[in-house]
Formats: structure tokens, sequence, C-alpha cells
């Protein structure tokens, strides 16, 4: 789970704090790279037995895909305010907060509707466990971001020390 954590930690810092700004394709290779990572995490946790394996998999293929949109969403919110942290204006700090807010409620749409489509297919216990992971996955990223991103003014303080 570390090793998780610290792959998508560097990639963000990397690639927002070097680069400027994250290219289509670096989301795409990170998403992968940590799509291998959690989808060989996910079948270690949940312990599926071979009929469940196979009904789980093609509803996890089908929420990966929306969880995806939802995770480049989240990279372009942190990139947006990697790029605007010098000049945090009132009107782009509502804007951030509001996409913040939405990508958090569109996640917990998304876990909601596939606990259903997974209680159907692997009942309701194994559901249950995999939107619990799903849900510590998800608190793990936005720590991770939190830790490597600088809060609201923390610059512009350092700067008058």
């Amino acid at each position: 789970m570390k090793k998780l954590t610290l792959l998508f930690g560097a990639f963000l810092c990397a690639s927002m704090f070097t680069f400027g700004q994250v290219q289509e394709g670096d989301i795409k290779i990170f998403q992968q790279l940590f799509g291998t990572e959690k989808a060989a995490m996910v079948k270690q946790y949940m312990n599926l037995t071979p009929q469940q394996d196979s009904l789980f998999w093609k509803v996890y293929d089908a929420y990966e895909a929306q969880r995806l949109e939802l995770g480049k969403r989240r990279i372009r919110l942190v990139e947006n305010y990697a790029n605007s942290i010098m000049s945090l204006s009132a009107d782009k700090a509502t804007e951030m907060v509001n996409e913040a807010n939405a990508i958090d409620v569109e996640f917990k749409k998304l876990q909601k509707t596939y606990y259903k489509k997974m209680s159907k297919t692997i009942g309701e216990v194994k559901a249950a466990q995999f939107y619990q992971f799903e849900g510590y996955l998800n608190n793990v990223i936005n720590l991770s971001i939190q830790e490597n991103i600088p809060f609201v003014g923390e610059i512009e303080l350092m700067f008058k020390k």
C-alpha cells in the first residue's frame, strides 16, 4: 500500500512542480501503472471464489473506466492549483473548491451505483468489502495529495519569514 501512495505522490509532484503541466499521455501512463498495481491488490484483498471472480472483474472494469475519468479530473484540479498557487484569486479558489466537491460527490455516487451492481453479482458482503477498500484507497490518494502540495497561503508565509 505504501508503494502505491509513494508512486502517486511522486508522480504528482514531479509532473506539476517539475514540468509545470501534466500531459494527457502522462496521466494515461500513470493510470495504467496505478491500475495494474491496484488490480493486483484488489484481487488479493477480495479473495473471491472462482465463480465470484469471473463475475466481479466484468463489473470492476466498468467501474474503473468511470473512476479513471474522475481521477483525471482530480489530477487536472491539482495541476490547476499548482499553476495558480502564487496568484490565487477568490473566483479561482471558489472554482477549485466547487470542482473538488463535485469530484467527491461523483465518486460517492459511483461507489453507491457499483455497490448495488456488485451486490447482485458477488453478494452484499463482498460488495461492501470492495466499497470499503475503494474508500480506503481514495483516502490514501487524498492524503498523498495533501502531503505533497502546499496549503493555500503557505508559500506566501514562507516568503514573509
